[in-house]
């Protein structure tokens, strides 16, 4: 289950660690941001080429099949930034 999907289930007073709730920050989720920004990056550009490569009349396959995979790998970030951010509670 994402974070999102059990958000309501986290109480700020028993569920999460000390340093959630002091405001400390987590270097695995500044690192699982980080990756995830990356991949919205590449997915993003991914799809600009597509786009782009439609508008001038090409239909290579090539372009559709990366921007499937930039999308699987920004998903996969996603969730496990979410995941992390629902265990770890930061």
């Amino acid at each position: 289950m994402s974070y999102r999907e059990n958000q309501h289930r986290v109480s700020l007073k028993t569920e999460l660690p000390a340093t959630a709730r002091l405001g400390m920050f987590c270097e695995e989720k500044v690192l699982l941001m980080a990756n995830y920004g990356a991949a919205s990056t590449a997915y993003y550009a991914s799809v600009s080429k597509l786009e782009q490569g439609m508008i001038r009349g090409s239909r290579e396959t090539y372009a559709g099949q990366s921007v499937e995979i930039a999308r699987i790998i920004c998903e996969a970030a996603l969730k496990e930034l979410d995941d992390h951010v629902f265990t770890d509670g930061c």
